[in-house]
């Protein structure tokens, strides 16, 4: 993932306990999984709402001593908790005080669970979910689908198209279908398809590049393409997913007061309150067109505050909570 200074919306993840040895499976979130087969066994889980925090620890070792092969702590009712934000002050919010547990047995006979269900406090609701059978090696590829943006076409290596950018998902690694990417892919290919006959070619700037989705499919469209992260990891990422595609397009750590030059097109898919700290580079190194995302809709007045007065009205688009900004600067 993303540095926290070139980063999207972090993610709440649930707690999370795995017995020594045990598969993953389906209540672990789509996450990868491999080494493990549907045919080796039936798999149900025993979901508790209601249990008091104070009880969880107790809990979750009588299951594993009952056999259990993993158990997760997750909202009470299903019902996750409010993700806070990196720009939050204060204290946070306190931990619930009841939650989910969810523990995975394999081919549970009658005595077991009731044995489970003996373990657990008064007062709590208990039901058993049968886990669907799924090939848990190749089941979290569902996830990455092939999508298209008018004529950018983006596939994983298993459903690879002819003229199709070839992305692997993998840590740290957006293939462009969150809300946010997308936004901005939808600018950057228009914006691409007036520019496509250009002399000389249009040059893009992916500011905070992580995979370089955005970097990536300018290259694949036809423009002089260049992605800067201060994640050594995702640099090293993006440059593979260049190789596989046989992109020319390098990827570094530069920071970006020193990118050298103006580009046609800057692109910079971040966190609200890092474009505003970036605005006087962003703008420094924008020619033509500023494209912003990573925006949450209650964060956008903060980034039209500090870059309206110096840039005019933007463009807008907006998909759910995210929004897009699209300035166009004039001719310098």
């Amino acid at each position: 993932m993303r540095p926290a200074s070139f980063s999207h919306r972090p993610r709440q993840l649930s707690g999370l306990c795995i017995a020594p040895g045990a598969p993953w499976h389906s209540g672990l979130r789509n996450e990868r999984r491999s080494g493990y087969s549907p045919s080796m066994a039936h798999w149900v889980s025993l979901v508790v709402d209601g249990l008091a925090r104070t009880s969880l620890d107790d809990v979750t070792s009588a299951m594993f001593d009952l056999g259990a092969a993993g158990v997760a702590e997750e909202g009470d009712r299903g019902v996750e908790p409010r993700t806070r934000q990196t720009w939050e002050e204060g204290p946070p919010e306190p931990l619930s005080e009841t939650v989910r547990l969810r523990a995975w047995f394999e081919s549970p006979d009658a005595d077991l669970r009731a044995a489970a269900e003996a373990c657990l406090p008064p007062g709590v609701e208990s039901r058993w979910e049968t886990v669907p059978d799924e090939d848990w090696s190749t089941g979290w590829r569902v996830n990455f689908p092939v999508f298209r943006v008018g004529r950018l076409v983006v596939a994983p290596p298993w459903e690879e198209l002819p003229g199709s950018l070839i992305l692997e998902p993998g840590q740290g690694f957006g293939t462009g279908q969150h809300a946010t990417t997308r936004l901005v892919l939808e600018r950057l290919v228009s914006l691409l398809d007036l520019e496509r006959d250009a002399t000389p070619r249009c040059r893009v700037l992916d500011v905070g590049c992580g995979s370089g989705i955005l970097s990536l499919a300018a290259a694949h469209l036809g423009a002089d393409a260049y992605g800067i992260d201060n994640d050594p990891f995702a640099v090293e990422g993006a440059r593979a997913e260049a190789a596989r595609n046989g992109l020319a397009v390098p990827f570094d750590t530069t920071p970006l007061v020193d990118v050298p030059g103006r580009w046609s097109i800057v692109l910079a898919n971040l966190f609200a309150d890092t474009i505003v700290d970036l605005a006087d580079d962003l703008i420094a190194k924008t020619e033509k067109h500023l494209i912003l995302g990573g925006i949450l809709a209650d964060r956008e007045r903060r980034v039209r505050d500090a870059l309206d007065p110096r840039l005019g009205a933007p463009d807008r688009s907006q998909d759910g909570e995210w929004v897009c900004l699209h300035y166009r600067l004039p001719r310098r």
